[in-house]
């Protein structure tokens, strides 16, 4: 069985940075203290017809996967998969503004988001994560080898463009990754957070991730793949390690799903499975 199918192991560490109003009357929802299991194998989901991929929405099955309008920076992405509310990379700095004004425009409060998931530190995904925290009462989840990076006190080693935080005292980069301070829930390779499989795919930072979701055939890249002028990896200026970058997308390989949602570049919203393994035996 490959390794990115194994049963979640959770590292939870809750973080409350204020505390939570009540939700919505006409958002009761049961709430769990543990974040919801996701499968533990793929799954052959049959075709899901693809929806306008414009502002916004990019996905149907009831709305479960929107893009997030109005977010500068990378793809941010709301997923709504039964118990579980999550916003995916929010964006930079500022951002937040349009992630809660999307979000109560789905007749959701803000106080409805449970977990802020990050792909990758870097400030264009993860620049207005702690404000969101902050409006939402919501944990916010990183991979554990990028945890360092979203902290006042980070390892002092070489990053490139877009990890700019890390060149600068932690009283400066707190004004361009806003997280520095926060309790962070540490995810890794397996784990379950929000109903989405970690699967960890280092290179371009060394906790890069893809959230896979096996009950909606989904696969959400972050950066280690993009799609802005067709599929390939981000180029070497901005990889922390570009041939760990390039070995990243084989990971993916085992995977089983119809959709493909990347921080840069249009969803692929049909045969994504294929596309990519494609593209990887290309590249090997």
């Amino acid at each position: 069985m490959p390794d990115c199918q194994r049963s979640a192991i959770h590292r939870v560490r809750s973080w409350r940075p204020s505390p939570r109003s009540p939700r919505s009357p006409s958002r009761r929802r049961r709430r769990s203290r543990f974040p919801s299991q996701a499968s533990t194998g793929p799954t052959d989901a049959g075709p899901v017809p693809p929806s306008r991929a414009g502002e916004g929405d990019v996905a149907n099955n009831g709305q479960v996967i929107q893009r997030i309008p109005g977010v500068h920076g990378a793809q941010a992405y709301l997923y709504v998969s039964g118990d579980d509310v999550a916003v995916i990379d929010p964006g930079y700095t500022g951002s937040y503004r349009a992630v809660l004004r999307f979000i109560r425009e789905q007749g959701l409060e803000p106080t409805d988001i449970d977990s802020v998931i990050l792909t990758h530190h870097h400030v264009d995904h993860a620049g207005t994560a702690f404000a969101l925290c902050e409006a939402t009462g919501a944990r916010l989840a990183v991979h554990r080898e990028d945890a360092p990076y979203l902290r006042a006190v980070r390892p002092r080693e070489r990053m490139t463009f877009w990890g700019m935080a890390d060149w600068l005292p932690a009283r400066l980069a707190s004004y361009i990754v806003s997280c520095a301070n926060g309790e962070l829930r540490l995810l890794e390779h397996g784990d379950a957070v929000a109903g989405l499989t970690v699967v960890h795919g280092p290179g371009h930072t060394p906790g890069s991730i893809c959230l896979w979701s096996a009950s909606e055939s989904a696969l959400f890249l972050g950066d280690v793949l993009n799609n802005e002028r067709g599929l390939r990896t981000p180029p070497w200026t901005v990889n922390h390690s570009h041939s760990m970058a390039k070995l990243a997308p084989q990971r993916l390989r085992e995977l089983r799903y119809e959709r493909a949602f990347f921080g840069h570049g249009p969803a692929v919203l049909a045969n994504a499975d294929q596309r990519i393994r494609a593209f990887v035996g290309r590249e090997v």
